[in-house]
């Protein structure tokens, strides 16, 4: 029996998005319930726009989806965390609810994946990778974020920033994350990755959101990695 599998996806007043996300997702969920246990988790986090609302319209007849609803804003490393104490399946995937990962992808992912393998990292800044119609100086920010931590993990990895990943559970399931916002996607990747975690990268392509807003900061961001890189030197 092939693996279980959990899409889990984080929203934050993406009302303007949710029916994109259900046209892009249903299909890939139909097929990969072809083969394996598949289910989706949506954790509305905190939304004060018709996310929710939208949420339970687009999504509360699919099978095999819940849908998580937070009281407050918890940011990702929130999603995260409940994502992971959510999940009942083996593996789980991580995907922005923008789709600028195609979510066809995640099948290609399961036919990557071995029993040697315990994550698998979408990966837009490896050399077979693609990043299209992104603004060039969050680019130059985030190309260069993803060359410190690799010199720093000493690790021939190309991406460490993007969301994007398929982790087996019981790799992740006890790890503390200890930073807030979007670092704590390069904390989970790297914590992982120092518990002997094995990760192979999966080259695919980042596209610009084209509907909604982008929810990243990019100064507070780029402190918070700062002082995460600070501390793995320091460590």
């Amino acid at each position: 029996m092939n693996e279980s599998l959990t899409i889990s996806i984080p929203l934050f007043n993406e009302e303007e998005s949710i029916s994109n996300l259900y046209n892009e997702i249903i299909d890939v969920l139909s097929s990969i319930q072809k083969d394996r246990i598949a289910k989706l988790l949506l954790v509305n986090d905190g939304s004060t726009d018709n996310t929710a609302k939208l949420l339970d319209k687009y999504f509360s007849e699919v099978q095999d989806c819940q849908i998580i609803h937070h009281n407050e804003n918890k940011n990702l490393d929130g999603f995260l965390n409940t994502a992971i104490k959510s999940c009942d399946t083996e593996l789980i995937v991580f995907l922005d609810s923008d789709c600028t990962f195609n979510p066809s992808y995640i099948v290609e992912m399961l036919d990557y994946l071995d029993a040697d393998t315990d994550i698998i990292n979408g990966s837009p800044y490896h050399p077979k990778g693609k990043v299209e119609g992104i603004n060039k100086a969050r680019l130059i920010l985030s190309y260069f974020s993803n060359y410190i931590y690799r010199k720093i993990t000493n690790k021939n990895i190309y991406t460490f920033t993007s969301i994007f990943k398929m982790y087996r559970l019981n790799k992740i399931a006890h790890i503390k994350l200890e930073n807030k916002g979007f670092v704590s996607v390069s904390e989970l990747f790297i914590k992982s990755l120092n518990e002997k975690a094995v990760s192979k990268e999966f080259p695919c392509i980042l596209t610009i959101r084209n509907l909604g807003e982008s929810k990243i900061r990019i100064f507070q961001s780029i402190i918070n990695h700062i002082k995460f890189m600070y501390f793995l030197i320091k460590n």
